[in-house]
């Protein structure tokens, strides 16, 4: 006995249930905890596809407004090109241009939608997709 008081062992005053209360705790604590962290990771995820999608549908936009611009193709073929350039499947994006060959000082307008697949929906159960969209709208020069 004497050997254990000078090597600082005591016995656990309390017991052991406090063990079981920490993993209780944990189990409690962490699934939330996940959601969140998945949760904000998946809302920056959105952020970038819709940031990407409203950039190419600038960029075409300032396509469609110069005059070496003839055909709509064209205007698409600027917008796929840019969301290659983010890492998106252009053949997912639906693209819609209008006024395009319009007189100068008229508006042209180029619409892109862009389907996000969320890792989060997918994990709780909920199906579809979130559209992200992007609008641009020029003058003709």
């Amino acid at each position: 006995m004497r050997d254990e008081v000078l090597n600082g062992w005591r016995p656990n005053v309390r017991g052991t249930s406090e063990r079981g209360q920490s993993l209780i705790e944990l189990a409690l604590t962490l699934p939330v905890a996940m959601l969140l962290i998945v949760g904000a990771l998946e809302f920056g995820r959105f952020l970038l596809v819709r940031h990407a999608v409203t950039t190419a549908a600038r960029e075409g936009a300032r396509a469609a407004i110069l005059p070496t611009t003839r055909f709509q193709s064209d205007v698409e073929a600027v917008v796929r090109e840019w969301l290659r350039n983010a890492n998106l499947d252009p053949a997912r994006a639906q693209i819609s241009v209008s006024g395009l060959r319009s007189s100068t000082g008229t508006p042209t307008t180029v619409d892109v939608r862009y389907p996000f697949d969320s890792v989060l929906f997918r994990l709780i159960g909920r199906s579809g997709a979130i559209t992200a969209r992007g609008v641009a709208t020029m003058l003709h020069e």
